[in-house]
């Protein structure tokens, strides 16, 4: 195994930092998602507090609303724009989403400058919340997946499929994948899989909109690097 230099997370909004937010951008009314607060959102995530503590580079490609499904097109814009030796230089982080969500790829969105090159999807999470920028056909083809095929079965072919791909990845190319479940529900025996309750973890350690906060954050960080350490990753 190569000497590791990088640490990159996939996930949803619990991987990606949301409302971890820079008290003076809070005293302005500058929601923790803008590029403002950055800086502050990657090095307060359990992703960002491992990297400082290791002296790694930190690659954050969780966003907001994820599904696995779109978790596996993050794999695969990563494994495309970066080389094999930075592949073989990095500790993957997985924080499975739940089983049920739903992405579908958008050729026509408009990541403005604010979005990462990678993000061209459209989450079937945002449509509770979506403003009048978002074509009614999303809402439509939202119904008729429900309708037709969100099921059981779904849901575990999305896990199986997600959890077997990244963990084909670390086989691939000799690398740590550390795989544990956010807001997943289902578990599997892959030597990737760590099984601990996360909300366990994290305790009382809450933002208001209910996404860990920098203590929360923390305490996922000290249970990973248990893992690590146990499995001599880091040591």
């Amino acid at each position: 195994m190569a000497d590791i230099k990088n640490i990159v997370s996939f996930g949803c909004s619990w991987t990606y930092g949301d409302e971890l937010l820079d008290p003076d951008l809070e005293a302005q009314n500058i929601p923790s998602h803008y590029t403002q607060n950055d800086s502050y959102r990657l090095d307060h995530c359990y992703t960002g507090i491992i990297a400082k503590q290791n002296n790694l580079t930190q690659e954050n490609l969780a966003f907001p609303g994820s599904s696995l499904q779109s978790m596996q097109w993050n794999l695969m814009w990563w494994l495309n724009n970066h080389t094999e030796e930075y592949i073989k230089q990095s500790i993957i982080l997985v924080g499975l989403t739940d089983e049920s969500r739903v992405s579908w790829y958008d050729p026509n969105h408009d990541r403005g400058r604010d979005d990462p090159e990678w993000n061209n999807y459209l989450h079937a999470q945002w449509l509770a919340g979506a403003g009048p920028n978002v074509d009614d056909g999303w809402f439509e083809l939202r119904k008729y997946y429900v309708a037709m095929s969100d099921c059981k079965e779904l849901h575990k072919l999305n896990y199986d499929t997600t959890t077997t791909m990244f963990d084909g990845i670390g086989a691939r190319y000799n690398i740590p994948v550390v795989q544990f479940n956010v807001l997943a529900n289902t578990e599997c025996n892959l030597p990737t899989f760590y099984n601990f309750n996360i909300r366990e973890i994290v305790g009382d350690n809450y933002c208001k909109g209910g996404h860990p906060n920098e203590l929360g954050h923390s305490n996922i960080a000290t249970e990973i690097t248990k893992i690590l350490n146990h499995s001599k990753i880091l040591t």
